[in-house]
Formats: structure tokens, sequence, C-alpha cells
């Protein structure tokens, strides 16, 4: 019973109101071919863990603690939807992502700020050389990122025609797009209920020598 309560608190936040964005992670597994992950503000999002092997999440809210804390129903769940050939290993770290994380720094291929303040600036330490954030500019994560010396620009992905495509044209034309549109609609009315609207922009940066 506990299983299958963990797992549908995943299928109601994400998988019935389509919030998952597997596409997202599809394309950038197969564009930079990322292993290691740090998902900092992650919630009980564990989409990304379909594509990438190794995936840190950092949260402390209550239901992502409580979530985590049974990792057998999750990692068995993850096993079973996973598209890579190795067994997925996936970490909780249940603290504040704006304290020191017990990871070392240069550890991670991919950084996801996604929906979540203040990722760059506290967590962009723990990219190794040549490793991809990735942010939706959520509170401005992008411009912070463009303002950081050690990220720079790389490419856009949008979502078009029902699926996620990568931009790589002029870095300064899309980051000016990041202050246009703040004010977005991320859910609509559907025939079951609700589901997510695809209206975010997710700007690419590779991380230079610290």
């Amino acid at each position: 019973m506990v299983k299958n309560a963990t797992i549908a608190l995943y299928k109601k936040q994400y998988v019935d109101i389509q919030f998952e964005r597997a596409g997202l992670f599809k394309l950038i597994r197969e564009k930079y071919g990322a292993t290691e992950v740090l998902y900092p503000g992650s919630s009980v999002h564990i989409t990304p863990s379909f594509y990438f092997p190794h995936v840190v999440y950092v949260d402390s809210s209550p239901t992502a603690v409580d979530f985590f804390a049974n990792e057998t129903a999750v990692l068995a769940y993850i096993n079973r939807k996973k598209t890579y050939k190795r067994s997925a290993y996936i970490r909780f770290i249940a603290q504040n992502y704006a304290e020191d994380l017990p990871e070392p720094e240069a550890s991670f291929d991919l950084l996801l700020a996604l929906f979540a303040p203040n990722v760059v600036p506290t967590c962009q330490k723990h990219l190794k050389k040549d490793g991809i954030l990735v942010t939706n500019n959520f509170q401005d994560e992008a411009l912070v990122a463009a303002a950081t010396p050690t990220l720079t620009p790389i490419s856009m992905v949008q979502y078009q025609k029902k699926a996620y495509a990568l931009v790589e044209d002029t870095p300064e034309k899309w980051l000016n797009a990041a202050n246009a549109g703040k004010t977005k609609r991320y859910l609509q009315q559907a025939s079951a209920g609700y589901e997510y609207v695809e209206a975010e922009q997710y700007f690419l940066f590779k991380k230079q020598a610290n």
C-alpha cells in the first residue's frame, strides 16, 4: 500500500497533468550525453532518472522527504521506466540546497534549475568543466547564469509542434527573450481535469573552468 501511495503521488503531480517533460530530458541526453545529474529543488519529479542513470535529488519539503523515504518503491519504478541498460542510482539529500551539499565540487555533468530559485549561485560549483546547466529562467535564473563568468550560453530548447527542439543560433538573441513573456499560464482545463501547458524556454549553459 505504501509503495502504491508513493508512486501515486508522482503520477498525480506529474504524469496525470503531463508535467513530466520527458522529451526535454531525452533531448538533452541525446545531445550532450550527461550521466551524473544534480537536481536541487526537485520535489518528487523523478522523470530525469528515466534518462540519466545517476541522479542526486535535493529538497527539504516534507512531501519530498516522505516520498524518497520509500527508496525501494521509487527505485523499482525508475528501473521499470528507465531507457538505459545499467541499474539506476538515486540519492536524496533532505536539506535546503542553498546550504553546503555533501557532494564534491565539479562532480556532475548536468545541473537542473527548474522552477527553483537561486540554484545557479549556490550549486553551479558542483558542475564539472564542460558540464551543462539547464534552467527555465524561473526568477531570472537564466539571467543570473548569463552574468556568471564561469558559465557560457550555448543553446535554448523550445516546445514546438508537440516536441522539444534545440535552438543554437546567436545566444544573445534568445537571452534577450528571457525577460519577455514572464506571465505564463501553466494549467488548462482538460477532459480529465487539468493539464500542464508547456510554455517554457529552457536555457542551456556550459561550465568553464572554476
